[in-house]
């Protein structure tokens, strides 16, 4: 007799433990977003901004606490859009610092808001975010610098995987080939 759930936390399958239900949502959103072997370039800047922005609260975190709270996100940085949340003042920086359902980390809410500004300036240069990261061709080191220095709170790792996130063709490096091959998903 088969598992009344596929996915049923407990139920075996073929000789191993399945995830629960909010396990596999989770390892979806991860696949999408996240998964080097899997991510899609955004449509738009606002996907790419999302993106950073997910990237950043992520970083010195566990990146399922954000991913879970992506709703809260959605709605207090104004869908995502550059050119609402580059508008935030002081308001809504104490609103969001009351707001329960985001990570409420003064430091990160600022950038987001001084990087939504960066996200105009470099349409206004570039065009488009895309357009942007296609400047820089194979020069990944110089795109992670330059991100680094456009963005508040994005160093080298946050750049990286926010690249590796938004199906950025980076060079892998010695240590992420090698979680690579522990970690094909």
């Amino acid at each position: 007799m088969g598992p009344a759930c596929v996915g049923c936390r407990g139920e075996q399958t073929s000789g191993r433990t399945t995830m629960s239900n909010d396990e596999l949502i989770s390892r979806r959103s991860y696949d999408t977003s996240m998964s080097p072997w899997k991510a899609t370039p955004p449509k738009d800047d606002r996907g790419y901004f999302e993106r950073l922005t997910t990237h950043l609260f992520s970083a010195g975190l566990n990146w399922k606490m954000v991913e879970n709270k992506k709703d809260a996100f959605d709605r207090a940085f104004a869908g995502f859009s550059p050119a609402r949340v580059a508008q935030f003042g002081e308001g809504e920086v104490r609103k969001l610092m009351g707001d329960a359902g985001i990570v409420r980390n003064e430091k990160k809410i600022r950038a987001t808001i001084y990087n939504a500004g960066e996200f105009l300036r470099i349409k206004e240069e570039y065009g488009s975010f895309r357009n942007y990261l296609e400047r820089f061709g194979k020069d990944d080191a110089g795109l992670q610098r330059d991100l680094a220095r456009r963005f508040h709170h994005v160093g080298a790792s946050t750049a990286r995987m926010f690249l590796w996130s938004v199906g950025h063709p980076l060079k892998p490096t010695a240590e992420e080939k090698k979680w690579m091959a522990n970690n094909r998903m």
